[in-house]
């Protein structure tokens, strides 16, 4: 194969005469998950980027052309951004000193959006990429000309083959376990689904082709493009930041990493759940992730062993992002909203805290971008590959049961621009896409039919007054709660330690100047072009936000990091666009040779650094010291019994006399190494220990007086050990009885 190399391309690009010529056609990069997908964007509009037009500048300034510099232009959105970012110094809480006051930053953050405005429509030469596109001949669902109606491939012995198959796993589902025969039946089901649907599927074919291939010795040479390598640079930065530290940030457990471990060792003890019902119900694809992860890696019940599953799941999500970034934008937006994401300080907490937080972007980051590609593409793949995505993942996490609202909303909106055939078309997709949620989620399903109040339990708690009363209306409570979540990227992420700095922007100081600009943007584009991908963009947003927003009988709850987590997909993607327009608007307007080269690259350099210096110092230094200051030690506590156990006694003579408000002793056993042991012991119970031949090991509370007195009375011989912790109310005592 006559296929060029990473060495040649360099070669070629350190030639002057070729810095305004490609190498290879762009068609030829291979930088999807997917090869054969191609955005619409760009499909029609040029191929150069902003990089490329950078190449020409600097061709420009060595012959020494001379340019014009549209000064009006270019100062505005400078003056935009500058303003955008002093607003939001303004809420900073480490900046501001004293009680923040909004007024500033509205008033700043208004000057922006006009100097914005004033750019995008009073400007008629526009960045030459995609992002501002003008041109609206096309629409965009009806990219896929040559495609064939849904309706004229069906092949319906196999739909019904598959039916069949659905309707024996569901009866054998009951009972909410998972065995080997509804498992069987349930995976049969999908696949005949599948194979109904898309009569291009052959195994035989596969095969055929991929022995083709390996006979083909050049076939497995491997080859990167330069676009690919920095794809994959990204990305490499991305799992730097969320796995950096991992063992260490967050340090401690608490009670619901309790529940989730143990629920993980009910499935390494065979019990095969669909439905967990311990702490008010739990799906369990994370418990049987996490099992995997044990097996796999050999950490045991560990804190660490739900944090590589979730930090994992996380990682997941990146790629779909970039995917969906660039079918929304160009190449250039998808990189820089995985790296946006990848790096943010909201995303990685939640993928750190370990617990099912992550896998509601995880899932619906597949499920958009499958969503929308099938939507533009007229693919019948992509419907059925959202449907297979949208039913997995309600088997996450609850907060992903608003996903299927909004995926139903998106439908509805891009069914304005279509003609009346292709909304026929659009609602036979819509119910392929059903049928193929329903199968993928048919287990959950059935145990909704059998038990809908545990299922439904710990969502009632939150919109109902199942376990609370409420304070005022109901609908005046979620308006509220809407406010808050919505002005959450600028202002104020809640107050729940777990997965937050306390009271701070979701965002940092860098994105959200840019969330705001791109909102701003997408806006302004959907007024001129009236694109449905551009409003569903912004209305995911918020739709997202819901399963914090709809927390009316706790209020206290929202706003949250953890059920918002899935808005952080639109929300990167938006900032990426506006970071990239800002990026391209300068180039194309200044035009002045020495400012168009240095100017650009001190804005991409300088604000990429920001976000990562920022969020960098977010995570590994206020929210790992606002962890640890809440957190209780039960970490110490196993040390000091595991200390005991190898030194002079066992495990089983050591005890932790349980306080109000103190650890969760079932977290004190997993830390120690001995995850299915609970040391608690009743105050009142200390005499039934007796005088034992081996030592003795008792763990209270370092105000605890009452367990002190009666330690020393039983045990006149014991030793109390005071076991000091830097942070107050941590300390605690250690009674050694010889």
């Amino acid at each position: 194969m006559d296929e060029i190399t990473v060495l040649d391309y360099f070669r070629f690009k350190l030639n002057p005469k070729n810095w305004n010529r490609e190498i290879l056609p762009e068609d030829t990069e291979l930088d999807e998950l997917q090869t054969e997908t191609t955005s619409f964007a760009e499909q029609n509009t040029p191929k150069s980027s902003f990089v490329e037009v950078l190449f020409q500048r600097i061709q420009m300034l060595r012959t020494k052309e001379q340019l014009t510099f549209s000064a009006s232009s270019a100062i505005m959105l400078v003056l935009a951004f500058t303003s955008a970012l002093l607003a939001q110094l303004s809420m900073e809480p480490h900046v501001v000193i004293g009680t923040r006051n909004p007024l500033p930053a509205i008033l700043l953050y208004g000057l922006s959006a006009i100097l914005l405005g004033l750019n995008f429509f009073h400007h008629r030469h526009q960045p030459s990429s995609n992002i501002q596109n003008e041109s609206n001949e096309n629409s965009l669902i009806e990219v896929d000309k040559n495609s064939e109606p849904v309706q004229r491939f069906f092949r319906l012995e196999w739909f019904a083959a598959s039916a069949i198959s659905a309707s024996i796993a569901f009866l054998l589902f009951g009972g909410n376990r998972f065995t080997i025969f509804n498992l069987f039946f349930w995976i049969v089901s999908i696949v005949l689904g599948i194979i109904s649907f898309l009569p291009g599927v052959s195994l035989s074919r596969f095969f055929r082709r991929l022995w083709l291939r390996l006979k083909d010795f050049q076939a497995l040479k491997i080859r990167f493009s330069p676009w690919q390598i920095l794809v994959f640079c990204v990305f490499c930065i991305c799992v730097y930041f969320r796995f950096s530290q991992i063992n260490e940030i967050p340090g401690d457990m608490f009670s619901d990493h309790a529940e989730k471990l143990y629920d993980v060792m009910d499935v390494l003890d065979g019990k095969t759940s669909i439905f967990f019902v311990r702490n008010t119900g739990r799906e369990a694809f994370q418990f049987y992730w996490t099992a995997l992860i044990i097996k796999l890696f050999g950490t045991g019940i560990s804190f660490l062993s739900l944090k590589i599953g979730t930090v994992l799941a996380g990682l997941f999500a990146l790629p779909y992002i970039y995917l969906l970034g660039k079918l929304f934008g160009n190449r250039w937006v998808g990189l820089f909203a995985m790296l946006f994401c990848g790096v943010a300080y909201w995303p990685n907490v939640i993928s750190r805290v370990a617990l099912r937080f992550a896998f509601y972007p995880m899932f619906t980051a597949p499920a958009l971008y499958h969503l929308f590609k099938g939507l533009m593409q007229k693919s019948r793949k992509d419907f059925i590959l959202c449907g297979i995505f949208l039913g997995i993942g309600l088997q996450g996490y609850s907060a992903m049961r608003i996903v299927p609202i909004v995926i139903a909303i998106i439908f509805m909106m891009s069914l304005f621009p279509t003609s009346n055939g292709n909304r026929k078309d659009m609602a036979i997709s819509f119910g392929i896409m059903v049928f193929f949620t329903i199968l993928s989620g048919l287990p959950l399903l059935r145990v909704f039919l059998d038990m809908p109040e545990s299922v439904f339990y710990r969502v009632m708690t939150r919109i109902g007054e199942t376990e609370t009363s409420l304070t005022k209306p109901a609908i005046l409570i979620f308006l509220i709660n809407f406010w808050k979540a919505a002005v959450m990227p600028f202002w104020n992420n809640g107050g729940i330690w777990v997965h937050s700095v306390l009271f701070r922007p979701a965002l940092d100081v860098f994105s959200a100047p840019l969330f705001f600009l791109g909102s701003i943007l997408v806006f302004f584009r959907y007024l001129k072009n009236k694109r449905w991908q551009d409003l569903s963009m912004l209305l995911c947003v918020p739709f997202l936000m819901l399963p914090s927003s709809l927390s009316i009988a706790f209020p206290d709850e929202n706003p949250c990091l953890n059920r918002t987590g899935a808005a952080v997909i639109p929300i990167f993607i938006i900032s990426s666009f506006g970071f990239c327009y800002l990026v391209e608007s300068i180039i194309e307007k200044i035009r002045r040779p020495g400012i168009s080269i240095l100017l650009p690259i001190l804005f991409v350099v300088g604000i990429t650094t920001g976000i990562c210096i920022s969020n960098y110092h977010l995570v590994f230094q206020d929210y790992r010291v606002n962890y640890v200051r809440n957190a209780l030690n039960t970490r110490q506590i196993g040390s000091v019994i595991k200390g005991f156990a190898d030194s002079v006694g066992d495990y089983e003579s050591a005890f932790v006399i349980p306080y109000p408000y103190w650890v969760d002793t079932r977290l004190v056993g997993i830390n120690a190494g001995v995850p299915r042991k609970d040391y608690a012991l009743a105050r009142d119970m200390i005499s039934s220990v007796g005088n034992a031949a081996h030592p003795l090991l008792f763990i209270y509370k370092e105000d605890d007086l009452d367990t002190a007195k009666s330690l020393n009375q039983l045990y006149p011989d014991g030793k109390a050990i005071l076991q000091e912790s830097i942070y107050p109310g941590k300390s605690f005592y250690s009674f050694l009885v010889p």
